[in-house]
């Protein structure tokens, strides 16, 4: 049985733009119950990472609670680290977001603790699924998150480097180009279920030369209507069906579903633009056979083979 996983990065308006002092809104929490009917539809029932900002408003914790007891979503946990109780003052000195690996290892624990027992206090929910905010990853939050009781990663990102991302005090984020795309268990009840991803050669590319370099080099192809074509998802999945990889990964933002979201939905035509792009892959990937499945329950379903 091949299977079809749904993850959301649920989090404030175009964190991309955010600074430090600047408020931070959750408009697009209006716009999820149009995507989660496109879900519905398909019988995939999607993720919801949840980040600290999006599980304070009293409406989408509603809505998502409803969703969830109906068995139509699963609710996790995503953490921005920068803007997630307890505060903790790091030194600035390359001025990116924080990773949530920067902080002491009390912090990182009382953050992914703080934000773990809220979601279960809004939704009745206690979460087992978890993504890193800006992929962050290393040993230490690993084994924090272990501890805690979450039972599924899905922080990386297999065949691909964030070390040009900056963070506030260290200058690089993780590298997972040499990072397989399987699933393996990591430390104790803890497994990583990793983002499809893989860098692909493709005569896909905004010029010639951009065409010519993907087709020597390969281009880093993603699960993610955001950044890939329908078309390069629908090759990305034909490479990953070869490797005899059983499942698919897909990811969005919540705020990408908004116009004025993210930098990829500035407006309405891009929204649209990116129903289309997830229309064609579901269509795909039902016409193909797999099966929708929430990251908690497949956790049930591979966890004595990993």
């Amino acid at each position: 049985m091949k299977h079809f996983i749904i993850t959301v990065d649920t989090e404030g308006d175009n964190q991309w733009a955010w600074k430090p002092g600047m408020p931070i809104t959750t408009r697009n929490a209006q716009y999820v119950e149009r995507f989660q009917r496109l879900c519905e539809r398909y019988g995939f029932p999607p993720v919801y990472l949840t980040n600290y900002e999006m599980i304070l408003d009293d409406e989408f914790a509603a809505y998502l609670s409803q969703k969830c007891a109906s068995g139509n979503c699963e609710i996790g946990m995503h953490i921005h680290a920068w803007n997630s109780p307890p505060d903790y003052e790091l030194s600035n000195k390359f001025g990116g977001n924080p990773f949530i690996t920067e902080y002491p290892d009390e912090i990182m624990k009382e953050k992914l603790t703080f934000l773990r027992k809220l979601i279960a206090e809004k939704t009745g929910v206690v979460p087992v699924s978890f993504r890193s905010g800006r992929w962050a990853t290393n040993d230490k939050l690993f084994e924090l998150l272990n501890e805690i009781g979450i039972l599924v990663d899905c922080s990386i990102t297999p065949g691909i480097s964030n070390y040009t991302d900056k963070g506030f005090s260290v200058e690089h984020g993780n590298n997972y180009v040499k990072e397989p795309l399987e699933i393996r268990r990591i430390i104790g009840n803890l497994i990583e279920v990793p983002m499809t991803t893989h860098r692909v050669r493709t005569m896909s590319g905004s010029s010639i030369k951009n065409r010519a370099r993907n087709v020597l080099l390969g281009k880093d192809l993603w699960m993610r209507p955001a950044v890939n074509s329908a078309e390069e998802m629908l090759k990305l999945i034909k490479v990953v069906e070869k490797q005899g990889i059983p499942y698919l990964e897909f990811m969005i933002h919540s705020t990408e579903l908004m116009p004025g979201g993210s930098p990829y939905t500035k407006n309405q035509m891009q929204v649209e633009r990116f129903y289309d792009r997830m229309e064609k892959v579901f269509e795909t990937v039902t016409k193909s056979g797999y099966q929708g499945i929430m990251l908690r329950d497949y956790y049930e379903l591979i966890k004595d083979r990993v």
